[in-house]
């Protein structure tokens, strides 16, 4: 078991300036006077100074009580609060001075009992032991310079700077969710990551004007919160405020939003303006949902065009899979598309394995399934893999083109993956990368020598499609062994036509018999139904002649009990 190491006494300044460096190197075109000048006048803090504006900045608000700042590592805390006031970085308050800020918030760092005491301190004050803080504070607030004398006496530190940090974070990161626990969590060894160069040549921001709009972005990402509590006006209003900007990262998540947005308007009955909200983003599903609306509505004509449309370019197998579906049942009067998408669809082989309820819920309906079908075939091995072994595979496979030195794909040090991951251009990009790995799998012999050099060199190494805790040396040289060549490259060729949709869906065992091959197969326990990416997988097995099977458990209702009774195959069917 490998022991964490231990952080040095100042980790998160090391961290912190890190980032200040990175920023300022990589972005100095694009930070404007007040950030460059937050910069220069934080490196020019003493030591301790820098230290306590990092611990203060990483607490939560921007109001702290000094009784209440204690650091072991920082020397004069005084000291270090007071050469940070000197630059601005830090307003201080006496309140024992009588020195209060206009500003109320910073009231709300005293207890109940110290604001209780404070107030019944007045001599014509009534009774406040029954108020609770809330009512408290609104007293307090009512006329605070009678109230605050008898506050406990301690200075209060009000922190400065938060925006133009925001600049420097958004920037190195790209975002707005990911913070300084990344450094914590890469220094603990918990997470490790691909090394990549990182120069100007990566950066992902090019010009101020998409900074911006970045920040409004994030701003009103934060204001809509739970979309769930916001109003058909507010959602309207917050569609329409969106930046417009061709800059890739914020384009997805522009229309990513979109589609949010689109749907709770749905659920909250607006579907006019769901429909407006939809048209204007181009991810998945925003035509399904259109399709959906227009049908509802009886826009007949207008959900023809929509549909003929997708069947002609779905923009994804899920969207395809969803036309063979919806337009059957509710587009019947469109006859011609009925016709053209009926020799399209395909269902799986299905087949019914019988078992107590117990069983079922005791081991889990897919290990009770492996396990039945052991038993049955002494010498089988039943792995359950799920979606980790073949996109594993792939991410070995694939690891030198999937972390390809392609500007704008790698800006800061934490990325488990490149920025274009899900972009429609990310193997274009890469293509004399993507060409030169598909060589592995000339021969079997090839790609095994391939996926366990990278397996063995770059163990631990976070990657999107790989789970180390899954995908052993074993199983590696079990799956190269058995599955033929031309089904990894079947299974790889549509795997990257949508790495986002394709990673997931596939099925849940991987059985190997005895003595040769392979078959992949989808359990689903009583009342459990194909979902739209197994569909998707399953038609693509079809097409490939790759052995894929759908086994659906029942109840034995003659069992209560007892150990695991055999398959039971037969002509049932299985929506009975």
């Amino acid at each position: 078991m490998s022991v964490a190491p231990d952080l040095p006494e100042k980790y998160y300044l090391d961290n912190f300036i890190y980032l200040l460096n990175h920023v300022s190197q990589l972005y100095a075109d694009i930070l404007n006077e007040s950030e460059r000048a937050f910069f220069d006048d934080f490196l020019s803090l003493s030591e301790d100074a820098q230290a306590l504006y990092v611990r203060l900045l990483s607490r939560r608000g921007d109001w702290f009580r000094r009784d209440k700042i204690i650091y072991s590592e920082i020397s004069d805390i005084d000291g270090a609060a007071g050469e940070l006031s000197s630059h601005r970085f830090i307003q201080i308050y006496s309140i024992g001075s009588g020195v209060i800020p206009d500003e109320t918030d910073w009231l709300n760092l005293y207890t109940r009992p110290e604001l209780a005491s404070a107030i019944q301190a007045q001599a014509d004050q009534k009774p406040v032991s029954s108020l609770r803080k809330p009512e408290l504070l609104a007293l307090m607030m009512e006329e605070p310079e009678v109230y605050v004398p008898d506050l406990p006496d301690t200075d209060i530190y009000c922190v400065y700077g938060e925006q133009e940090l925001e600049t420097f974070r958004l920037l190195f990161f790209g975002n707005l969710y990911q913070d300084f626990t990344e450094f914590v969590l890469r220094d603990l060894g918990i997470y490790r990551y691909e090394s990549y160069q990182l120069n100007s040549a990566s950066r992902w921001c090019h010009q101020r004007a998409d900074l911006e709009a970045h920040r409004v972005y994030h701003a009103l990402r934060d204001e809509a919160g739970d979309l769930k509590d916001q109003s058909i006006e507010a959602l309207c209003l917050i569609a329409d405020r969106l930046p417009a900007s061709d800059e890739p990262t914020l384009r997805r998540r522009r229309h990513r939003f979109l589609v949010d947005i689109g749907r709770q308007l749905e659920r909250l009955g607006d579907t006019d303006s769901a429909l407006a909200v939809y048209e204007r983003s181009v991810r998945h599903p925003a035509r399904e949902r259109r399709l959906r609306i227009l049908v509802s509505q009886g826009r007949n004509n207008e959900a023809d065009a929509l549909a003929s449309d997708m069947a002609d370019a779905p923009v994804n197998e899920e969207e395809h899979q969803f036309l063979l579906s919806f337009v059957p049942r509710k587009m019947k009067y469109n006859r011609e598309l009925c016709r053209r998408l009926a020799d399209r669809v395909s269902s799986p082989e299905e087949d019914i394995l019988t078992m107590p309820a117990e069983t079922r819920l005791s081991l889990g309906v897919e290990r009770a399934v492996a396990a039945a079908l052991e038993s049955e075939s002494p010498g089988d091995r039943l792995v359950y893999c799920e979606n980790l072994l073949i996109p594993g595979m792939f991410g070995l496979v694939f690891w030198s083109a999937i972390y390809a030195a392609v500007p704008g794909a790698f800006f800061h040090p934490f990325q488990m993956r490149p920025a274009d991951l899900y972009e429609a251009d990310f193997m274009a990009l890469r293509k004399s990368e993507f060409d030169t790995c598909w060589q592995a799998l000339e021969s079997s012999d090839v790609l095994l020598a391939h996926a366990l050099f990278t397996y063995q060199q770059k163990q631990g190494i976070a990657n999107p499609f790989v789970h180390w805790a899954v995908l052993t040396e074993d199983l590696i040289r079990l799956s190269v062994e058995r599955i033929p060549v031309s089904a990894w490259q079947g299974m790889f060729r549509f795997l990257v036509k949508d790495l986002r949709q394709h990673k997931a869906g596939l099925p849940d065992l991987i059985r190997f018999p005895k003595n040769e091959g392979f078959e992949l197969l989808e359990v689903k326990g009583p009342g459990d139904t194909l979902q739209k990416n197994q569909k998707v997988w399953f038609a693509e097995f079809e097409r490939s002649g790759i052995p894929a099977r759908v086994i659906r458990v029942k109840d034995d209702p003659t069992v209560t009990g007892g150990g695991l009774t055999g398959a039971q195959r037969g002509e049932e069917n299985p929506e009975e």
